[in-house]
């Protein structure tokens, strides 16, 4: 009898990190909802395996779009890769209240958002 593939949301997917886990896992047969900001300049094209999701993580509407899309396409989550997040290069001592409230909706709040969806779904 042949397993079951195994459902990963994969957050910052479309570039770097985010877009090399989602080709490994799409190598090892997982079915993947990968989100990112913008996927205009990604390679992932979606497939039967590949769900696209655009959007902000920070926004809880985003996450419950991804947790929606992983339910309907694939039928459960099984894992995720946390991987959104933004950074800014400049000093410290230039940043502004705007920047924390950014690098905290991003790196903080997404998060919070995708992962509370996906373990209320494991839990179920």
């Amino acid at each position: 009898m042949e397993a079951k593939p195994k459902n990963v949301i994969v957050t910052g997917a479309a570039r770097g990190i985010g877009a090399g886990v989602t080709r490994a896992l799409l190598a090892r047969g997982y079915n993947v909802v990968a989100n990112s900001l913008h996927f205009a300049q990604s390679e992932l094209l979606p497939s039967t395996n590949l769900a696209l999701v655009e959007g902000d993580v920070s926004a809880p509407s985003t996450a419950a779009q991804i947790g929606a899309t992983a339910l309907s396409r694939f039928g459960s989550i099984d894992g995720v890769v946390n991987n959104a997040g933004i950074y800014f290069t400049r000093a410290f001592t230039e940043f502004t209240a705007d920047d924390f409230g950014r690098l905290s909706a991003t790196n903080l709040l997404g998060y919070i958002y995708v992962t509370q969806l996906a373990v209320k779904q494991m839990l179920e």
